[in-house]
């Protein structure tokens, strides 16, 4: 008898992930690009990847934004953590209360500045994917 898995929201954005990483080229249309960057964006907020920058996060001193060990996890999630990143790395990130001002300066601090809008595109995304996905778990409880 087959094994049933319920897909989440979670996991395809993880499974689209792992095919842009697995794509043989390096250049990216501007979808790709926006999905990298989500990747990005969700391996540097993740604990399991970036634990200074999650200390941020949770901690709330912003002020430490300006560390090199944030900067030095933005570029690891740049170069290889970001091909690396599974299901469970999405929903700790979409669990996070990550304000918009607090990406915002994130994104001012570390990303070089061609790359603001892609990342400001994947940002859109990623909360409009984790906002459906709150929707579908309570409209499953009620």
């Amino acid at each position: 008898m087959p094994i049933k898995y319920n897909l989440t929201k979670f996991d395809t954005i993880a499974e689209k992930i792992h095919e842009l990483s697995h794509k043989g080229s390096t250049t990216f249309n501007d979808d790709e690009e926006t999905t990298q960057a989500e990747a990005i964006i969700i391996s540097s907020f993740s604990s399991s990847y970036s634990w200074q920058t999650d200390k941020v996060i949770s901690g709330g001193n912003h002020n430490l934004l300006y560390s090199p060990a944030i900067k030095s996890e933005y570029m690891m999630a740049t170069k290889e953590n970001w091909k690396k990143i599974r299901n469970t790395d999405v929903q700790e990130v979409s669990c996070k209360n990550i304000s918009d001002s607090f990406f915002y300066m994130w994104l001012a601090i570390n990303v070089e500045r061609p790359k603001h809008k892609a990342f400001k595109r994947g940002w859109e995304r990623l909360k409009t994917e984790f906002a459906e996905e709150c929707d579908g778990i309570r409209l499953q409880r009620n």
